[in-house]
């Protein structure tokens, strides 16, 4: 009986090592190799030998085998038309030597993978999934801190930076020491943990992850935060408040740009020898105080409350000026008389805001200050500039013949606004 068990058990176990055997020699990454090879004629197969390869970064800390299947990414002749087998476009590769770089450190994925769903980081518990396309833009300010030279090359990551700051982000976030505090700090959120994003995952379609995270958020941001009305929570818990971010109505390339700009935005500490510093923003000339003063105030990013050229309509729940962060347009009219008392609005800021209701929590928006980031030259052109929105103001004649009064949503989007009468209770911020 212990012999037949024996022989039992030495057969099973024959057959589970013929198992192992057969699955480790028909892996994804060996077909590839295979298929490949069998393109090549004899002579170009020369320079081309099978097994695992990989590159390994000590500088950066990278293990990437991304070149077993990918065989002939550094061999533009041998090079097919179809993945894994295309060569890598351009001169990227001179200038990035797969030694000194690797592969992931631009595109992202999993570097010590060798299958293609785990390799490209489209599974649970991977936090770098492949940047397809032109997100691998994103990488590029990692090293790049001056983008301008490689200008051609990141066109959307340029354009991601410059509607961060039309769009007037920097009035609610902050970015590496600049902007405000009103909500988070984007520093590092390109490389934001999961574990943070789960509760807006529970709020979004699949793939959960950080790219798609970025382009729900920046098409409709209360999809992820609607908030909660009272008579949905047990009793005494505090009303939330849908997101305050306005939705600004992107268009789908816009929607990828800001998305890229976002991904740059990491926690990534590279050797000196890898990293061209930023250069000094240069000081933009301006024909007057009042151009100099809107640059201020695009600088700072006011627009993201106040809308476009201070027109308003952002809406703050609960605020007492309407539920709507004020128009800029009647502020000559309330400070005109009274320089010293704007001024110190604006370096000291106004938190909270009147509310509208008492017994409702305090509204998502204010003035925050901004005596530390605005110089005392700044804050008198920024105020020349204030002053001058009162110049869209309907004259007295105007509003004598009775002009149609424009709505809501024609100020919101930067059109006409309503006459003085429809604020003249409200005082700016």
């Amino acid at each position: 009986m212990k012999r037949l068990l024996f022989l039992l058990l030495t057969g099973l176990l024959t057959v589970l090592f013929v198992v192992a055997m057969w699955r480790d020699t028909n892996r994804e990454w060996t077909r590839h190799q295979g298929k490949f090879i069998g393109t090549l004629a004899k002579d170009e197969r020369a320079g081309v030998t099978g097994g695992i390869k990989q590159i390994i970064v000590p500088d950066l800390k990278r293990v990437d085998r991304c070149t077993t299947c990918h065989v002939a990414i550094d061999k533009p002749q041998l090079a097919l038309g179809e993945e894994p087998f295309k060569a890598h476009p351009g001169k990227f590769l001179q200038w990035h030597p797969p030694e000194k770089f690797g592969c992931t450190v631009c595109h992202g994925g999993q570097g010590l993978a060798t299958e293609a769903t785990s390799a490209h980081g489209d599974v649970a518990h991977w936090e770098q999934p492949l940047l397809r396309g032109p997100l691998v833009q994103a990488s590029c300010s990692q090293c790049h801190g001056n983008l301008e030279p490689i200008a051609a090359h990141v066109p959307l990551l340029l354009k991601g930076r410059d509607l961060f700051k039309a769009k007037g982000c920097y009035g609610c976030h902050t970015v590496k020491n600049f902007g405000q505090t009103i909500s988070q700090d984007l520093t590092e959120v390109g490389s934001k943990s999961y574990q943070l994003l789960e509760a807006d995952f529970e709020m979004m379609h699949p793939p959960h992850d950080r790219i798609h995270w970025f382009m729900s958020k920046l098409k409709n941001p209360r999809s992820l935060n609607p908030g909660v009305r009272p008579e949905r929570l047990p009793p005494g818990e505090e009303e939330v408040f849908p997101s305050a971010m306005p939705n600004f109505g992107l268009g789908e390339e816009e929607n990828q740009a800001l998305t890229i700009y976002l991904l740059s935005l990491t926690g990534a500490d590279f050797p000196a020898s890898y990293v061209t510093p930023a250069k000094p923003e240069p000081t933009p000339s301006s024909a007057s105080v009042v151009e100099h003063g809107k640059a201020v105030f695009q600088k700072v990013g006011c627009a993201a409350c106040h809308g476009p050229d201070g027109l308003g309509g952002r809406r703050n729940w609960n605020s007492g000026l309407g539920e709507e962060v004020p128009s800029l347009i009647f502020v000559k009219a309330y400070y005109g008389n009274d320089v010293d008392r704007l001024k110190n609005l604006i370096r000291n800021g106004r938190q909270p805001v009147p509310r509208a209701s008492n017994r409702r929590p305090n509204p998502p928006l204010y003035m925050p200050a901004w005596k530390d980031r605005v110089t005392d030259e700044e804050l008198d052109a920024l105020v020349a500039y204030l002053f001058s929105l009162a110049e869209r103001l309907p004259t007295p004649a105007a509003a004598s013949a009775g002009p149609a009064r424009p709505g809501i949503d024609e100020g919101r989007a930067g059109g006409p606004q309503a006459t003085p009468t429809n604020n003249a209770g409200s005082n700016p911020k």
